[in-house]
Parts: structure tokens; sequence; C-alpha cells
């Protein structure tokens, strides 16, 4: 990339590296050197859209990437709380400006495609407050759990001394296994094989994990039970510095998988 016209651009904009360079390190992850490309799926081709978008000059007498213009303008709709139709606007004017030929998209629609595969993808389904069960199959219809009796939904008076449900659950537990290899290693800290036995290889070798297993006999006895570690740091999101807050992001990095894809 170094001799594409967007790693000028990013050797001129500091502020501005991460975006390309975050893009290429998640491919470097997911295909090493040497391995064979398979056709994408749904997901995966969001990202190469993506990372295609991040290469492109808008027009062909700039540096700036097409990616890289669509997250300026975001942040000034998200600064400035910009309605839908007010960035559809902002948008129109500023292509009316840009020469011939130029990619900019026309819509918040259009933007949207492209940053697609930003969104994580999940299942929602409704668990018992205590962690009795979760409602569904053979749960799926119950308004209470059939264990302890706890509302599926929140309630509340309904001016007769009775309580009524609302629609909206209590708890929701966020599908993690999309699918069957993802199970699979989601387990390999307990029945992945070691290939050097007298080195540490994964968190699961650590006295700390051990000590929890004596402790939590009944947690420990599932494989599939998750164990995370948290990192946390607050930054500007945009670099504006006189905007009124900064983000939180949590990161949550499952321990569960093998070695190697735990950070990927």
């Amino acid at each position: 990339m170094s001799e594409e016209v967007v790693r000028q651009h990013i050797e001129d904009y500091d502020a501005d590296a991460g975006v390309v360079d975050m893009l290429d390190d998640f491919h470097g992850a997911q295909f090493p050197e040497g391995s064979i490309e398979e056709a994408p799926e749904e997901t995966a081709k969001a990202f190469y859209d993506m990372f295609s978008s991040a290469q492109k000059p808008l027009h062909c007498k700039t540096t700036v990437s097409q990616l890289d213009a669509i997250r300026r303008i975001m942040a000034l709709k998200s600064q400035f709380s910009l309605s839908r139709d007010a960035y559809d606007g902002v948008l129109t004017v500023i292509g009316s400006l840009l020469p011939e030929g130029h990619i900019l998209p026309k819509s918040m629609y259009e933007s949207q495609k492209l940053l697609r595969a930003l969104k994580m993808s999940y299942e929602q389904i409704h668990a018992c407050l205590k962690g009795c069960v979760l409602f569904r199959k053979e749960h799926a219809e119950a308004k209470y759990c059939p264990k302890c009796k706890s509302s599926r939904f929140m309630e509340v008076d309904s001016g007769d001394g009775q309580k009524r449900q609302l629609d909206i659950p209590v708890t929701i537990l966020r599908q993690l296994y999309m699918t069957e290899e993802s199970s699979k290693q989601m387990t390999w800290h307990k029945n992945g094989k070691r290939y050097n036995p007298n080195k540490m290889v994964h968190a699961s070798d650590g006295e700390a994990w051990t000590h929890f297993d004596d402790i939590h006999h009944e947690k420990a006895k599932e494989a599939c039970n998750v164990r995370v570690t948290l990192a946390t740091d607050g930054f500007n999101p945009y670099g504006m510095m006189a905007a009124p807050y900064t983000c939180w992001p949590v990161f949550v990095i499952p321990l569960n998988l093998p070695p190697g894809v735990c950070f990927q």
C-alpha cells in the first residue's frame, strides 16, 4: 500500500492513519500470507467493500479516500445532530462542487452500505432475570420463568392492584455462537491439544485459571461457559477537542478461543 495514493494521504495526515492500518491488520489476521482465500460470505464481502473504499481516492485530483470522506461527513452529522435529510443535502452540495467522476456517495443509504461491515449481527434471546432458562424452544411462548416464576417482561401497576406486562423483555441474551466452527473453538481451552505441555500456551494453563476452576466447580464443568478479559480507555472519536464528551469503548476478548484467534 506504500505505493498507492491512500498511503500518501495517511503519511500527510497522521490522525487518519488508523483507518486503513486497522483494515489492513484485520485482513492479515484473517488471511495470513500464503493462505488460500475462498469466496467471501456476505459479511466478509461487506468488509472487502469497505477495505476497497479505503483505497480509492475520492476523485482524480485528491489523496482523500472515499472511506475517509464518508468518515468526515459522518463526524459532522454526529457533532451537529444532523437529520437524514440534512445529511443527504450536504452530500448533494459537496458532490456538486467536486470534479466529474467523483465517487462520493449520494445519500445516507449509500454511505451505510459501505460501512455495513462495522455492524455486528446477533440473535436476541429473552432470558430469565435470575438466569434459570432461555425463553426459546419449549419456553418460546412462556411469559413467566417455569422455575422461579419471574416475569419475562417488565411489569407495571395496572391501577387495580394488579400488575400487567409490557412488551419490553427484562433480560436479553445476544447469541455468540454464529457457526459450528466458532462453537468448537470456544471449547478449545478445555479440549484443545497442547503440542508442548511444558510451556504456557494459553490463559487456561495459568494458575489464575486453575484457581478459578477450584472455586467454581460447576461453572468449570461446562467448557462452553465464556471467560472474557476486558480492556477500556477513553478517547475523543473524531479529534474534535471542543466536543463536550468522550467515548469509552469496552473491548471484550473471549479467552476460550485457541491461541492466535483471541486477538484477531
